[in-house]
């Protein structure tokens, strides 16, 4: 062993390895691994995340905030996947959270859970009032105040380590949505409902 280095290699310290080929020392200093969380072993979970809050995801309706008895309203939720950076045990890194699971409780006593966020009847080529995964019939009139909680899988990454799943699962609340149910009645207009079908009695 050359414990004071090569004289061919002056100013590095050597040792040598079965080959006879001499390997530089490891310095005294440098860790086995980039981060004590990157190693295989490491587990996170949920309550691990305090530096990595996911967000509630925004809500859409129609019609509008009003319904009307007998007829499906239709729901969806703009959830999408959300990185976030920061230190995670410590050290710098990515969260990212993606939706999984939709909660839908609509304020009358009804409750729905669907895979996917739902959309618009529009971006779902729909007439109006058409039931969707996500629509609810509300069948008495009055106001009523939904919620939304969405589940969220989350994975981390420290540096180029890749991503790996966080044990749990993370549940956000969207903000509440009230929703007017009337009973639908017919009005005289001054108007052609063929050339507006959309209008007030048509």
């Amino acid at each position: 062993m050359c414990a004071n280095g090569d004289p061919k290699l002056p100013g590095i310290a050597t040792i040598p390895c079965g080959n006879g080929i001499r390997l530089p020392l490891a310095r005294p200093n440098t860790p086995a691994v980039p981060c004590a969380g990157c190693s295989p072993s490491t587990i996170v979970r949920v309550s691990d995340l305090q530096n990595f809050p996911a967000y509630a995801a925004p809500t859409g309706m129609e019609p509008n905030g009003w319904a009307i008895v007998g007829l499906a309203a239709n729901f969806w939720a703009e959830a999408s996947a959300q990185i976030s950076e920061g230190l995670l045990l410590g050290e710098p890194a990515q969260v990212m959270f993606t939706p999984i699971s939709y909660h839908w409780n609509y304020g009358d006593g009804t409750e729905a859970t669907s895979t996917d966020g739902g959309a618009s009847w529009k971006d779902l080529s729909l007439a109006e009032f058409s039931t969707t995964p996500t629509s609810h019939t509300y069948t008495a009139k009055g106001t009523y105040s939904g919620t939304l909680t969405v589940d969220y899988r989350a994975d981390y990454s420290f540096g180029d380590q890749g991503w790996r799943p966080v044990e749990g699962i993370v549940t956000v609340p969207s903000a509440p949505f009230t929703v007017v149910v009337a009973k639908e009645s017919t009005v005289l207009v001054a108007e052609d409902c063929n050339a507006n079908p959309h209008g007030p009695g048509c």
